[in-house]
């Protein structure tokens, strides 16, 4: 049949996946992964500090914006003077 090693492949994986479940109650205690327990968050800053901290991150997205199209502007200009002199 010729599909010899995908098939023992997938047989491997699935062989392992049965010994990790056989095992999972054995690493439960260590992982944590599990946890019935939720991660909370208490919203501390107020009205201004949420308004300054939006300012900002609209500012440096505004920064990385004019740098992307700088680079391509120089990256464009680049390619249509090669392109130019050699045709």
């Amino acid at each position: 049949m010729g599909f010899g090693g995908s098939v023992q492949a997938m047989i491997t994986v699935i062989k392992n996946n049965e010994k990790m479940r056989s095992n999972r109650s054995k690493r439960k205690s260590f992982e944590g992964g599990y946890s019935s327990t939720k991660l909370q968050f208490h919203n501390t800053a107020t009205k201004e500090e949420l308004k300054s901290i939006e300012e900002k991150i609209q500012r440096e997205q505004k920064q990385v914006r004019l740098k992307q199209i700088i680079v391509l502007g120089v990256a464009l200009s680049i390619l249509m003077t090669l392109i130019i002199i050699y045709i």
